[in-house]
């Protein structure tokens, strides 16, 4: 995700949200300066956007290592891997998905633990193991075939009886998928709360110091908002109720900051929690459009 559109998104998420706001750090649309340095204006240390009572810092969110082998997987594999289900070493026409984050050398580990799952006559790991019929769910003890493979597969496996996703019935296919990331809101919460309070040394991060500078101009709604790429937005664009579900932040800890956005540029969403108003989301259609010159005072400073 480039700063730009993490940039773009963020100032018309945050202009519709808290009302009029400029760059205040180099601009996104023309790469200047708007406002010269000084000693009370310095060109490092600053944040994004500036209004009247308000400071805004953007942060994206980019799983980079899910994008990176994400493209290894392209690559290697343009497009799904197709065949008969012996040159994969199964007997049965399985559809299997393999998450981005996975590299590609455990495309074999993954393979060998699908026909271990043939062997043992199981078809799917979408439901959680075996529900209790074959071995004591919770009890401790001997935890069976079905149950090991529902908690620790990191892939998605069934078998395609009719065929619906193959190019010839019968066909074993392999693809990556984007919604296996195993990235849901655990990790978004953990991510964004590590960004917004001090380190184990008492160590203020760069967004605090940033917003600790915006509270010393006076600016009474001091905002963080963060720009999910879509490794990080999928799973919470498939229950829209998760999205408020984030606003579990410990604002003491977190003081200067008064807000916080969780942004979406690829589902056009946005969600604001305050430590002094009601969770909301609003929805930003218009976000790829470039703001004008005039609407991002590019040319005001000239």
């Amino acid at each position: 995700m480039h700063k730009q559109v993490s940039e773009q998104f963020a100032f018309w998420a945050c202009r519709r949200l808290f009302g009029p706001i400029l760059p205040y750090d180099r601009c996104f649309g023309c790469g200047d300066m708007h406002i010269p340095p000084s000693q009370e204006d310095p060109h490092n240390g600053r944040y994004d956007f500036a209004g009247e009572s308000v400071a805004v810092e953007v942060v994206s969110i980019v799983n980079s290592s899910a994008l990176r082998n994400f493209s290894s997987w392209n690559k290697r594999h343009p497009g799904p891997i197709e065949g008969e289900p012996a040159e994969f070493g199964l007997a049965l026409p399985w559809v299997i998905s393999v998450p981005a984050r996975t590299h590609t050398s455990q495309l074999e580990t993954i393979l060998e633990a699908v026909r271990s799952m043939e062997r043992a006559g199981i078809r799917t790991n979408r439901t959680y193991g075996c529900g209790g019929h074959r071995c004591p769910a919770g009890s401790g003890g001997q935890i069976c075939t079905f149950c090991q493979v529902a908690r620790t597969a990191p892939f998605d496996a069934y078998v395609d009886d009719e065929g619906l996703l193959a190019s010839r019935m019968g066909n074993v296919v392999v693809s990556v998928s984007e919604s296996l990331t195993s990235l849901g809101l655990f990790d978004l919460v953990h991510e964004i709360v590590s960004l917004l309070r001090p380190n184990s040394d008492g160590q203020r991060t760069d967004v605090l110091r940033k917003l600790d500078l915006a509270e010393r101009q006076g600016k009474a709604r001091r905002v963080v908002c963060f720009v999910l790429d879509l490794h990080f937005a999928l799973r919470l664009n498939l229950h829209p109720g998760t999205w408020k579900k984030l606003g579990t932040f410990p604002w003491d800890a977190i003081h200067p900051v008064t807000d916080v956005v969780v942004t979406s540029p690829d589902f056009r969403r946005a969600v604001v929690f305050s430590d002094a108003a009601p969770t909301r989301q609003i929805s930003v259609p218009n976000a790829e459009k470039m703001p004008a010159r005039r609407t991002l005072g590019c040319l005001s400073h000239r």
